[in-house]
């Protein structure tokens, strides 16, 4: 319906009483609950220990007509994805070629505008034709540790409790998958499918993927909370950015408008208590354990956080001393 909010779950239980609650107020109640928000925004823990978020940036430019119709990737680190699309109404007898890769861990690089450089030498090197880049953005990507979806039942959870996550950038593939397999499991019946994407399933192959990555959280967890701010002040951000600073021991994200206007929030994010840095390709606050995203001002954009960052009053400074 036009002009209609979008409704926000953040309640999720499930069970004989299964509910979700909005933000709204309002109650849903179901009798099975299908969590599919690309990564689960129902639990804090079991599964974000096997999920691994990261940004992928991606060019179009022109191209003429006739180049073979296929979805190509290389096997590079970081690797790089090709496809075509239709052309603008403005560019006739001509296709966009989208180039995409130089992925990274969220909240984790900050050479945005080198990576988008990078992918447009790769892609005029191997495609001399292409035109002017025509648009470029980036995208969250979320990777598993033994390359393979989770759909199925949430483990630890009540029976009729089911997500699909894990989608590696292949999420037409993995949603219709969901689609089979999902429907057949909360009808009680076996699919021959699931033991393969079971989100409780057990490879000992990722076993030293899973440690290296849970230890890189912890790590980042630990050095954020106790580095020092990359500014002290908050005129010192520019217009149209953001930073971190300090109120004591207090991380406080600062988001300084077009108009010179700071706008205060927790840099805590509330997922798991890590600290968001600035993304300033994109202008949100991201967090780099488990990927959660925020707008400048502070709104939920990406889970698994489920809440805004908190919001603060203006800080407060000492008071000049008496002119002599």
């Amino acid at each position: 319906m036009a002009g209609a909010s979008i409704p926000h779950a953040q309640d999720i239980h499930g069970g004989a009483d299964a509910r979700v609650g909005l933000r709204s107020g309002h109650v849903i109640q179901p009798k099975s609950i299908v969590v599919a928000t690309n990564v689960p925004v129902n639990d804090r823990f079991t599964m974000h220990t096997k999920l691994m978020p990261h940004r992928t940036y991606v060019i179009a430019a022109h191209v003429p007509e006739g180049l073979p119709k296929a979805l190509l990737w290389d096997t590079a680190d970081p690797y790089h994805y090709v496809r075509l699309a239709a052309g603008a109404d403005n560019a006739p007898g001509h296709e966009l070629l989208i180039v995409g890769g130089e992925d990274h861990p969220v909240g984790q690089a900050d050479d945005f505008d080198a990576r988008y450089d990078r992918l447009e030498h790769w892609m005029r090197s191997r495609w001399p034709e292409a035109g002017v880049i025509h648009a470029r953005w980036s995208g969250q990507i979320v990777e598993t540790v033994d390359g393979l979806a989770y759909i199925g039942r949430n483990p630890g959870d009540h029976d009729n409790v089911f997500i699909a996550t894990g989608d590696s950038g292949n999420g037409l593939t993995h949603g219709t998958i969901a689609g089979l397999i999902l429907p057949e499991l909360i009808a009680g019946r076996p699919h021959p499918w699931a033991a393969t994407y079971d989100p409780a399933r057990k490879t000992l192959k990722a076993a030293g993927e899973f440690g290296r990555h849970n230890l890189k959280v912890a790590a980042r967890l630990a050095a954020d909370w106790v580095k020092g701010p990359t500014l002290k002040d908050e005129g010192d951000i520019p217009l149209g950015s953001g930073a971190v600073i300090r109120k004591g021991l207090k991380p406080i994200a600062v988001y300084r408008d077009e108009h010179g206007e700071a706008h205060r929030m927790s840099a805590v994010c509330p997922h798991m208590k890590c600290i968001v840095t600035w993304n300033a390709s994109e202008r949100t606050w991201d967090c780099p354990c488990h990927g959660s995203r925020f707008a400048c001002s502070g709104h939920v954009l990406n889970g698994p956080a489920i809440t805004d960052l908190e919001h603060l009053s203006p800080i407060e400074h000492p008071a000049a001393p008496p002119a002599t």
